[in-house]
C-alpha cells in the first residue's frame, strides 16, 4: 500500500493475512511531488498525474517498500485527465469536461506508449470509473445514478456493454474493485451504508449483498488490497475525532463482509491518497 500526502510526504505498507498493518518505510514532506492522481498499474509500479500542471511520473516499489523514480514527464504530456488503471500496464485517460479519453501503456522501464486516443463527447459525464478486471470499466453518475460498463481490448479500442438509465444505482461516494468483477459502493452520510455486486462478462450488474445502515463506520477512503480485502481509512476532513482510524475486512464469495481489524484514532497518519 502506499500513502500519500500533499505536503510530499508518502509512506509504503501492507496488510497481513489477519489485516494487522505492517508499516514499511516513512518518506519525508517533499520527497514527492505534488499530485491528485495516483494509481498502481501492476502491484508494483505507480503513475502520478498532477492535473493542474499536467505533469506526471512513473515509479517503482519494491517488495521492502522503498521507492524508485523510473520516468518524469513534462508538462504537456498528458492533458488534465483522470486516470484508470486497466491491468496489464494500461491506463484510461477521461475527463469530464469533454467526454475525451486515452489508452495507453508503460513498459518496464516506466515509459509510457500511446495506444489510443477518443474524441470529445466519446464518454458521457461521469462522476467514478472503476475497473472491473479483464480491461472492463464500470462508469457512474453519482448525481444521476446512471451508469455504463464497456470493455478495452488490447490494442486500446473500446466497446460500450451496456448502459443503466438514471436513477438504476443510489448514490454512491465510493466505488472500489474487490476482484473476479465485484464492486463494493460505500456511502458515508450519517449512518453509513454500502452494497456488494457483481459485473459478468457482458457488463450486465447483479446484486449481490446491501448491508444496513450502520454496518460500516465512517470513511473517507475504502481502498481494494489483494482483492477481497478492503481497508477503510479517516483522515479527519470532515470529523477531526476520526482522524487517522481504520478498519481492514474482506469479502467471502457469497459478499458477507467480516471485519478484520479496527484501527483507533490516530494510528494512521494524514493521508490524502492511498492507493491499494
Amino acid at each position: 500500500m502506499f500513502f500519500y500526502n500533499s505536503s510530499g510526504a508518502a509512506a509504503t505498507g501492507k496488510l497481513d493475512a489477519s489485516g494487522n498493518y505492517i508499516n514499511l518505510m516513512d518518506f519525508p514532506p517533499g520527497q514527492f511531488g505534488q499530485w491528485h492522481h495516483i494509481v498502481s498499474v501492476d502491484g508494483q509500479r505507480l503513475f502520478f498525474h498532477n492535473w493542474q500542471s499536467t505533469q506526471s511520473a512513473s515509479g517503482e516499489i519494491d517488495a521492502t517498500g522503498n521507492y524508485a523514480n523510473l520516468k518524469d514527464f513534462p508538462p504537456g504530456q498528458f492533458g488534465q485527465w483522470a486516470i484508470v488503471p486497466l491491468g496489464d500496464g494500461r491506463l484510461f485517460f477521461y475527463t469530464a469536461h469533454t467526454g475525451a479519453g486515452a489508452v495507453g501503456r508503460l513498459d518496464t522501464a516506466g515509459d509510457y506508449i500511446n495506444l489510443k486516443d477518443f474524441p470529445s463527447g466519446k464518454f458521457g459525464e461521469w462522476s467514478h470509473i472503476v475497473p472491473v478486471g479483464g480491461g472492463r470499466l464500470f462508469f457512474y453518475n453519482v448525481q444521476s445514478g446512471g451508469a455504463a460498463t464497456g470493455e478495452i481490448d488490447g490494442s486500446g479500442d473500446y466497446t460500450n456493454l451496456k448502459d443503466f438509465p438514471p436513477g438504476h444505482f443510489g448514490p454512491w461516494w465510493l466505488i472500489t474493485p474487490v476482484g473476479g468483477g465485484r464492486l463494493f459502493f460505500y456511502n458515508g452520510y450519517l449512518e453509513p451504508w454500502a452494497a456488494f455486486g457483481e459485473i459478468d462478462a457482458a457488463g450486465d450488474y447483479t446484486n449481490l449483498k446491501d448491508f444496513p445502515p450502520g454496518q460500516f463506520g465512517h470513511w473517507t477512503h475504502v481502498v481494494s488490497v489483494d482483492g477481497n480485502r478492503l481497508f477503510f481509512y479517516n483522515n479527519g476532513n470532515s470529523d477531526q475525532q476520526l482522524r487517522g482510524a481504520g478498519a481492514s475486512g474482506e469479502l467471502d464469495a457469497a459478499g458477507d463482509y467480516v471485519n478484520l481489524r479496527d484501527f483507533p484514532p490516530g494510528h494512521f497518519g494524514k493521508w490524502h491518497l492511498i492507493v491499494g
